[in-house]
């Protein structure tokens, strides 16, 4: 592999291994498994570069590649036991929030609807859920995600308007 290429993938491994993590984590619920998968994207995308293929824009490249190791892991999931669900309901998304080092009232108000927000946000259909993590989460564009997900700008842009609206219902009820 040329040293460019090795430059290349490590600057991409520093700057979006969290994000495409955090983009794991809120799609599955095992947090180890999360890890494991985004290691495995990294190794994958590793090996297709070092067979010489080409990548012409790396974040979208790696994205659909874990896109793709999600919807694998999604079909081979095994039913869980009811203690398994209520386990992993009482860990919650906390974890994924990043650290409040402010101790203000304003910051506690915002991570609180922050929280609130993500957990609501899986009670969305898959579909809109993967648009609106991808957009306000991970700070895609629209048009990043369309060249992820393989469908065109505007059907991105719907689908992150339609999922935004599904989500202020499920959060309308609780003020």
């Amino acid at each position: 592999m040329q040293k460019n290429h090795r430059e290349e993938f490590g600057k991409a491994y520093e700057l979006y291994s969290d994000e495409l993590f955090r983009h794991c984590s809120l799609r599955l619920k095992d947090r180890e498994r999360a890890i494991e998968i985004t290691q495995e994207t990294f190794v994958r995308v590793w090996q297709y570069m070092e067979r010489g293929e080409e990548v012409r824009e790396l974040r979208p490249f790696l994205y659909r590649t874990l896109r793709n190791l999600i919807i694998d892991e999604y079909r081979k999931s095994k039913p869980t036991s009811l203690e398994a669900m209520v386990d992993e309901e009482s860990e919650g998304v906390e974890h994924l929030l990043p650290p409040d080092e402010s101790n203000t009232l304003e910051r506690a108000i915002e991570r609180f609807e922050g929280k609130r927000a993500l957990e609501r946000l899986q009670e969305l259909p898959d579909n809109y859920r993967e648009v609106l993590l991808l957009r306000y989460v991970d700070g895609l564009t629209p048009g990043e995600i369309a060249k992820q997900i393989g469908e065109s700008e505007n059907a991105v842009s719907v689908r992150i308007h339609r999922g935004l609206k599904k989500l202020k219902s499920l959060l309308e009820p609780e003020q």
